[in-house]
C-alpha cells in the first residue's frame, strides 16, 4: 500500500521592516525584509498586485508590518501580513532621502539570514523616531550618522571605543543624543568612511 505523505510547512510569523520591492511576473512581488526574528530575507507574496489581493495594502514600501513567511526549497514566500505602521514619508523629502539612504546601506551591507536584534531594534527605533518628530536639516544629518555608526557596530564593521561608545551603548535616539553629536560630527563622517571603504562592498 502506497503512504502520502503531507508535509507541513512551519509558518514565521514576525516583525518586519520592509525595505525594498521589486516586481515579477504579471502579479508577483520579491520583499527585501528586515525581520525581528529571522534576520534579513527576500520573500514573494503571489499575486499581490492584483486589485483583489488581501497583502496588497500590507505590504508597503517603508512601513513594518507583521508578516507570515514559509520556508520553501528556495525562497521564503509571504502568507499573510498586518500593518503595524506604515510611515507617511512622502510628504517630507529630506525625511524619506535619510530614510532610503539608510535602507540603501542596509541592502549593501546585509547578506545571508541571521537573527541581529540589536540591528532590528536599531532600525525600527529610528524609524519611529522620524516618523512621529520634526528636526531641521543639521538633526537629520546628525541622525543619519548615529545610525550608520551603529548599523555597522551590530554588523562587525565598527569597533566602539570610548569617544563613540554614549551614541552605541543603546538602540534609542533623543534629541539629547543628536544634539551630543554635534561635537563628534566630523570625526564620526571619518570613521564611518574609512569602515565602509574597509567592507569593499
Amino acid at each position: 500500500m502506497l503512504l502520502l505523505f503531507k508535509f507541513m510547512h512551519h509558518i514565521y510569523t514576525t516583525k518586519s521592516i520592509i525595505i525594498k520591492s521589486v516586481s515579477v511576473g504579471e502579479a508577483n512581488k520579491i520583499y527585501f525584509l528586515l525581520t525581528e526574528d529571522l534576520g534579513f530575507i527576500k520573500a514573494t507574496a503571489q499575486g499581490v498586485r492584483l486589485g483583489k489581493s488581501k497583502l496588497k495594502g500590507h505590504l508597503c514600501d517603508f512601513s513594518i508590518s507583521n508578516i507570515s513567511v514559509v520556508k520553501g526549497r528556495n525562497t521564503w514566500r509571504i502568507t499573510n501580513a498586518e500593518t503595524l505602521s506604515q510611515g507617511k514619508f512622502i510628504g517630507n523629502i529630506n525625511k524619506l532621502f535619510v530614510l532610503k539612504n539608510i535602507f540603501s546601506l542596509l541592502l549593501r551591507l546585509l547578506h545571508g539570514e541571521e537573527k541581529n536584534t540589536e540591528l532590528f531594534l536599531t532600525v525600527e527605533s529610528f524609524y519611529n523616531f522620524i516618523l512621529i518628530n520634526e528636526f531641521n536639516t543639521d538633526e537629520l544629518k546628525d541622525i543619519e550618522i548615529v545610525v550608520v555608526l551603529r548599523i555597522l557596530y551590530y554588523l562587525g564593521y565598527f569597533k566602539n571605543n570610548e569617544q563613540f561608545s554614549v551614541f552605541l551603548k543603546d538602540t534609542a535616539l533623543s534629541f539629547e543624543l543628536l544634539n551630543e553629536m554635534k561635537n563628534f560630527r566630523k570625526m564620526a563622517i571619518k570613521e564611518i568612511n574609512n569602515s565602509l571603504k574597509e567592507t569593499h562592498l
